[in-house]
């Protein structure tokens, strides 16, 4: 990987600045050194029209960049192969005929005399409506991103993933509150501020309501836990290696949720780990936390997962049925006994999948069928 200790100050960096836009141009060229390229971007979009963009871009004129980003970025030939591949780190122009790509009039007017002709690109989904996009680019001479430069990229974006959750969070409930006790209750997922051994420094209400459920979530004696004790050891890990990622002694390479099953319904919560910047620790006033626990109840059910997910990806309704249940976590062998089918259709339908989906694994494929139905606003 190169510089370690480089590699520590950078995550510190990335779980201090990311909810602060004043501190991105910094960071961004800190994230844009460590990967080799030349130009950064860092933008939040809402998906609520009347918010503007919140971006920061370094190794080049904001207000030139600016031109582009509002005036051209949406007619970019590259835009649906990123849409694509949420989570993931793409070549931006690996997704485009590179002749036609260079004859277009974005390419002569922006792409090259911007020398941007280069890029590393990953998108995600945020709560609250909101994405985040992070690219590196650089010029024609300066030619391709390597393997290994790509390979660094790929291992900040899960810290970023986690820290733009916590802070969108955030954000959405400030506009309605001030106190931060206030600002937890409103939020519509339970959150619960944590220390590394899932000791709770506090709670918010929907949080405390899941708890009293104890259909999956429990909270004991002041610690945090899941009535199935895999998924328990599972939730003690990601703790403990989210306060260690926070401090840049561990790398994240996988930032998904875990799921909780309910006992009563056989749905599933969705669980995240995510480590507190040290400037947001002390609050509630007295609480002492290093991460927050974010909870969210299971929001689609089977059809409607099945439907969006048909529509994004044009599966017929037996593919996206079992898509649908794949991104709710059940197996391939657990859907043919429930569908009375033989365990050789439903891997046809799983390879049908993957074409149309250019996945080729099923972790890979789940994520991105989860991430699908997170964005998707139908």
């Amino acid at each position: 990987m190169g510089n370690l200790d480089t590699f520590s100050r950078l995550l510190g960096a990335i779980y201090e600045g990311t909810g602060f836009p004043d501190q991105w141009p910094d960071l961004l060229q800190s994230i844009t050194s460590f990967v080799g390229g030349r130009v950064g971007q860092l933008a939040v979009f809402s998906l609520q029209t009347e918010r503007k963009p919140t971006w920061a871009v370094s190794g080049f004129d904001r207000d030139r960049y600016k031109t582009f980003l509002y005036r051209h970025a949406a007619e970019d030939p590259r835009l649906p192969y990123i849409l694509r591949n949420p989570g993931r780190v793409i070549c931006g122009e690996a997704g485009v005929d590179h002749d036609r790509f260079r004859a277009t009039a974005l390419y002569r007017e922006v792409v090259a005399p911007f020398d941007i002709e280069h890029s590393l690109v990953s998108y995600f989904a945020q709560e609250a409506d909101v994405m985040a996009t992070l690219a590196t680019m650089r010029g024609q001479g300066e030619g391709p991103f390597a393997p290994a430069e790509l390979s660094r990229f790929e291992l900040l974006v899960p810290h970023l993933r986690r820290a733009f959750e916590y802070f969108a969070l955030l954000e959405q409930a400030r506009e309605r509150a001030t106190d931060i006790g206030s600002v937890l209750d409103i939020v519509d997922a339970g959150i619960f501020l944590a220390d590394s051994e899932l000791r709770v420094a506090h709670v918010n209400k929907p949080g405390a309501e899941l708890a009293r459920e104890e259909d999956g979530i429990v909270l004991r004696g002041g610690r945090l836990g899941c009535r199935d004790p895999v998924t328990a050891r599972r939730l003690s890990v990601a703790a403990a290696t989210a306060v260690e990622a926070s401090r840049g002694r561990t790398t994240v390479i996988d930032a998904d949720h875990i799921e909780v099953r309910r006992p009563s319904d056989g749905a599933a919560y969705r669980l995240s780990v995510h480590p507190l910047p040290r400037r947001q620790r002390a609050v509630p006033p007295g609480a002492h936390a290093e991460l927050a626990v974010v909870v969210r109840r299971p929001r689609h059910l089977p059809a409607d997962a099945a439907r969006r997910l048909r529509s994004a990806f044009a599966l017929t309704p037996a593919e996206a049925t079992l898509a649908g249940a794949m991104a709710g976590g059940t197996t391939l062998e657990a859907y043919a006994r429930q569908h009375g089918i033989a365990i050789s259709t439903v891997r046809t339908h799983l390879k049908a999948i993957y074409g149309k989906t250019e996945t080729h694994r099923q972790g890979e494929l789940v994520a991105m069928l989860r991430g699908n139905l997170e964005l998707t606003l139908a």
